[in-house]
Parts: C-alpha cells; structure tokens; sequence
C-alpha cells in the first residue's frame, strides 16, 4: 500500500514537471562561488598592485619627462590598471558561475533523489552540454545512472518488503526477531496479540520482558552467541490470557552478508496447544476404553471359569445364573462398541440423512425402549414436525431419557417438550427432571466420554459413559448446539437445538 501511495504520488509530480511547474528552487553553491571568486579577485589585486608599483617605480626613474608628464602617465597606469582589475573581476565572476553552476544543478538533482527516490523522468533534456567545463557531463551522467539503479533498487526493497510484511502478517505463527542488544528488531501483529505488546513501544522493550520463560530465553542467548540455529524441544508453556498455550519455538541466526556476522535471531513459535489438547484425548481415551473393557471381560473371564468348575464337580445348579451374568456383561460391551462405532462415525464426518421427523411418534418410539414404569414422563408437543436425521435425534432423545431415568429417583417427573424458537428459526427439544441435579463444577466436562459424576454410582447403574457425548456430536453435525441448565439439587435440563433451514 505505501509503494502504491508512493509511486502515485510520484506520477502527480512528473505531470507538474511535464506542464512546466518548479517543485523546487534551483540551488546555487554559493561558497564556492565566493571562495573561487575571492581567491580570483584576491590573485588580480595583488598582480595589478605589484604591477602598478612597478610602472610607478619606471615613470619615477625616467628623467626626461617632466613632471606634468609623470602625473599624466601615473593617472593613465592607474586608470589602466583599474579598468583591468574591473575586468577581471568580470571575467572571474562570469567563469566562476559558469563553473559552480552545474555544481548546483547535481546538488538539487541528489537531494530530490535522495527525497523522492521513486520518481521517474527523462534525464534527456536536463543533460549538461558536451562543452560544459571539466568532467561535468560525465559526473552528470554518472549520476543519472546511479539514480536509475537506485530507484530500481529502491522499488524492488519496497515490494520485497511489502510482500514480506503481507506474508508475516498472514502467517498463524508468531515470529519475533531480536538485535544483538536483545532488544526487538520487527514482530509480527500474531506475536503482539498472544504476548500483549501491541500497546507498547517496541523500542523500550527487551526480550525478557516480553517472554519469561528461561528456555526461550536461553535459546535465544546460544542463538546470538554461537550462530547457530536452536530449537526448544518439546515446546512451550505459556499462560495467556488466562489459558495454557504450547509453543515449539524454532530460533535462527540473522547474518550479514559480506562477513557472516550475526547482527540478530528470528524465532517462529508455531503453537501446538491442539496436538497437545489431542495427544491427551487420545491418551484419555485409550484409559478409558480400556478401564471400560477390562471391568466386563473380568466378570465375564471369572463367571465362565466359575461354570466350567461347576460343570467339571457336575454343579449344574448356578451355571444359568453365571451365565446370565455373563451374558449381562456381553450386552455391556456390545452396547459400548455400537457407541463407539457411532462416536467414530459422527466424528469422521458421516453424512446425516434429513427426513421429515414427526416429534410424537419419535418420541413414543423412544419410551417404548426405555423401562420407564417408576417415573413420571410428561411429553408436550408444540412442534409437530420439523427437518434432520431421525436416527440422530432418536439417538439424541433416547440417550437423554436413558440418563433421566438412571439418575432421576423413583416416583420424580421426566419432561419431555417440543418447542419453537421463531427468532432463530430452530427446534428445541427439552428434557428436563426434577431429580438430584448436577453441581456446577461438573458441567464444563459432562460431556467428555467417559465422564462420569459419581463413578462408584454410575457403575450400579449402568451406561457406556459415551451417551452424552453423542448427544452433543450429533447436535453439532446438525449446526446446533446442546444446553445444560441445572444446580445441585435443582435437577437438571438439556436443550438441544436443531436449527431449520428457510
């Protein structure tokens, strides 16, 4: 932009020019018109006195003139001699602006170089005649061309540098260079944002001020003192704005040159506080599946060895017992491995099938697979009919009705309610209890897998552990989003919002 701004500025001058406007006075030296032209009229003065002393000297000594004659010729030498110094005079100022004149052009010439080191023009017409006195011409010519290949220069820096703060301001990376006087050399605005410097002075800043961490900082001082590039393994743990961010920070020396010496380092701090986030879901997750496996395929193992016992000593009376058992905790696993299939499906992006879903019979399908008997389930239905994936929103409905009925206690109402929201143009699907409600310390993580609120309770009363975390999969696949709104002892409500289309 300031390039642009610049050339533009440039091409208004040159029009000025090409119309006959003066963007500025021409410059005259004028100390060295008066030191050449003093020591001129210093030289004459002196050759014309010596030589008047000495004319005076010859009349004085000729004794057949008269004394008439004697004053006469001393009034013509002086006379003479003045017209003479009057001339040279003449002649020295004349050949002195003659000579300083060009000086002064390529004066006026350099300082609009160095003031407008964009702007084009024809040098053509401004070229000083080949009879100008000295080396002039070839001075001027000199010049021209030096001026031609700065303005090059100059445009290509300004691109590169344009271009070059463009790319560091698009970058997702943060990256801060440093003299070697540990002090700022350029940032960029990612770096100013997540460090909070974009308010303050660069220039009275050092870099321990703005990072603290004694392994940055230390790369920073191997970097600038051997020359060599670093990296800070394993990354950075910054605290920012309240939130923990990890940086890999990869430093390289800023060299000049001519003489390889390190006048600087850049560093990049590439954030990997999602790979971290991610590494330790993955090794969440790995824990709790197997924890979650481990507990049936025990009881499963112990059960069947207990029955082959039975059967070997010919004890048939327990083994349907055992097996039952068994067969319990099979329906476990499997129930467990379908959510997670489902949990992958959702994830990797499986396309919802949108039909149009009638609310009442959803919903009447849904308690028809849930033992409800000891609860009361009020349903309300405002909405009749609305657009998404019935199998996801009977996942939805069924794993929220599932958790109701587990934790709610006996005889506690269950409410079901299809609502409206015209302003947002969405469905809302309630289900609320007035069971034992969730503390609040709780509801950031409810909906991670494998989360559990009570665990000793939550094995008593079964569940995979994942069904909540489907709720909010499934809702985000449709573009909406799932609500918790309860306190200890207040029960609890989930909102899901279907958003639909107009």
């Amino acid at each position: 932009m300031e390039l642009v701004t610049e050339l533009s500025t440039n091409l208004e001058k040159r029009k000025m020019r090409k119309k006959g406007a003066v963007l500025s006075p021409s410059v005259f030296p004028t100390r060295l018109f008066r030191w050449f032209l003093g020591k001129q009229i210093l030289t004459a003065g002196a050759l014309l006195i010596a030589l008047d002393i000495c004319l005076i000297i010859w009349i004085e000594g000729r004794g057949d003139l008269s004394q008439d004659a004697r004053t006469l010729a001393r009034e013509v030498v002086f006379l003479a001699l003045f017209s003479s110094f009057v001339l040279m005079v003449s002649v020295s100022i004349f050949m002195a602006r003659r000579l300083v004149i060009p000086l002064g052009r390529l004066i006026e010439k350099t300082r609009r170089l160095r003031k407008f080191p964009f702007e084009e023009e024809d040098y053509s017409h401004r070229e000083l005649a080949f009879d100008e006195p000295g080396e002039w011409y070839d001075l001027e010519r000199a010049l021209n061309k030096l001026g031609r290949d700065l303005r090059m220069k100059t445009i290509r820096l300004s691109r590169e540098k344009t271009e070059l703060r463009t790319i560091m301001s698009a970058m997702n990376e943060a990256i801060l260079a440093v003299t070697v006087e540990r002090k700022p050399l350029f940032y960029n605005p990612e770096f100013a944002l997540l460090f909070g410097v974009e308010n303050k002075a660069a220039d009275d800043l050092l870099i321990s001020e703005m990072i603290r961490d004694p392994a940055v900082l230390g790369a920073y001082e191997k970097c600038l003192e051997q020359g060599q590039s670093t990296r800070v393994e394993g990354g950075l743990a910054l605290d920012i704005a309240g939130d923990s961010k990890f940086f890999e920070v990869s430093i390289s020396p800023l060299k000049k040159k001519h003489n390889q010496e390190v006048y600087g380092a850049v560093a990049v701090f590439t954030d990997i506080t999602d790979l971290k986030k991610a590494d330790r879901l993955r090794i969440d997750f790995v824990g709790n599946v197997s924890h979650e496996l481990r507990t049936p395929l025990t009881s499963i193992k112990g059960y069947l060895q207990t029955v082959r016992m039975d059967i070997e000593e010919n004890r048939l009376g327990e083994c349907s017992d055992f097996l039952n058992i068994a067969e319990g905790n099979v329906d476990r696993l499997k129930l467990l491995v379908d959510d997670l299939l489902d949990l992958s499906k959702i994830e990797s992006g499986d396309r919802l099938r949108k039909t149009v879903v009638n609310t009442r019979e959803l919903t009447e399908g849904v308690l028809s697979m849930i033992e409800s008997k000891d609860h009361v389930i009020q349903m309300n239905y405002s909405v009749d009919e609305f657009t998404a994936d019935s199998t996801r929103v009977e996942q939805v409905l069924r794993n929220l009705l599932q958790n109701s009925v587990r934790y709610v206690p006996k005889g506690r109402n269950i409410w079901v309610d299809w609502l409206q929201d015209q302003s947002k143009n969405q469905v809302c699907l309630r289900v609320k209890d007035n069971g034992p409600g969730i503390p609040a310390k709780h509801h950031t993580r409810l909906f991670e897998r494998f989360y559990r609120i009570d665990e000793s309770r939550a094995r008593d009363v079964g569940g995979t552990g994942i069904g909540l975390s489907l709720v909010k999969h499934i809702m985000l696949r449709h573009g909406g989003n799932v609500i918790l709104n309860s306190r200890e002892g207040e029960g609890a409500e989930f909102i899901c919002e279907f958003p639909q289309e107009q």
